[in-house]
């Protein structure tokens, strides 16, 4: 059994189609097809029943998809480490951002003076939806996470460290009526359709979002950005927000909201160096 064949058989057990699994892998149908029947035929077990229009995984195949999904995605840590380290780099550090926010600072000076100190040290950057940022530390896929305190507190495993504060503003579309008004309060907007996230994404803004007469769920706060940007609502925002650019939104100082705490987040667990030496830009 080769790494090509586990790929086919991977895509296979993911699209449950084998044209649609060949056209991920860039490969004809019939060369992934046969990958996966080699891969039986080695194996003496079959993975997938295989009906008229579709197939569907066995018992068995369902235990090799687990298991090699989780050795398919060591083998690329590996390749990845490894290739740092033929480019010269001393290690890597993966940081995590949720979607929408800016590299301001702290973080901004923090990696700034983190490269400086550790020119060899390779950081690949990545954003995330809040509930994946989540699962990505806690799963080691990234090492550091820029996010506000209230989207990992009480998670297990996790640890973090206050780094600053930014204001938190109520977002709301610049032709709102009370877009140019001052002086406003929360109250001022009770009528308005607020923006909310599921509890699997973010417990405590959806907890919060039952203070409000009018809530529309977004799946994710990807989404959510992107309802704010059509006028489907309106939603407190960090001032830090890629948002902030846009023309037609505006970001509203209301009393009664309080500051988005700022912290840097890593895994209790995790044994990269480089995360202790990251905090220390702190």
């Amino acid at each position: 059994m080769n790494f090509s064949q586990i790929k086919c058989f991977l895509a296979a057990s993911e699209c449950l189609n084998f044209t649609k699994a060949a056209e991920r892998l860039y490969l004809s149908q019939p060369v992934l097809s046969r990958q996966i029947a080699a891969m039986e035929d080695e194996l003496g077990i079959e993975l997938f029943i295989r009906e008229k229009k579709t197939v569907r995984l066995t018992a068995a195949g369902e235990v090799m998809a687990e298991g090699l999904r989780k050795l398919a995605d060591d083998y690329s840590d590996l390749v990845e480490k490894a290739s740092a380290l033929h480019k010269g780099y001393a290690g890597t550090l993966n940081i995590g951002m949720i979607e929408g926010q800016l590299i301001c600072p702290p973080y901004s000076g923090a990696l700034a003076s983190f490269h400086d100190e550790h020119p060899n040290v390779r950081c690949n950057l990545s954003s995330h939806s809040i509930g994946g940022l989540v699962r990505a530390l806690q799963d080691g896929t990234v090492d550091i996470g820029f996010c506000a305190s209230f989207n990992v507190e009480g998670v297990d495993d996790l640890v973090y460290k206050e780094v600053g504060r930014a204001k938190t503003c109520l977002v709301i579309p610049k032709r709102h009526p009370l877009a140019d008004k001052d002086g406003l309060t929360l109250e001022d907007f009770r009528n308005d359709l607020f923006l909310t996230l599921p509890a699997n994404e973010s417990p405590q803004i959806s907890r919060n979002s039952t203070r409000s007469a009018r809530t529309l769920e977004a799946p994710d706060i990807g989404s959510l950005a992107l309802w704010l940007e059509a006028g489907y609502g309106i939603f407190p925002l960090n001032e830090n927000h890629s948002l902030r650019n846009n023309p037609n939104l505006v970001f509203k100082d209301i009393p009664g909201l309080p500051d988005s705490i700022e912290v840097v987040v890593w895994n209790k667990n995790s044994r990269n160096p480089m995360i202790p030496m990251f905090c220390e830009q702190f």
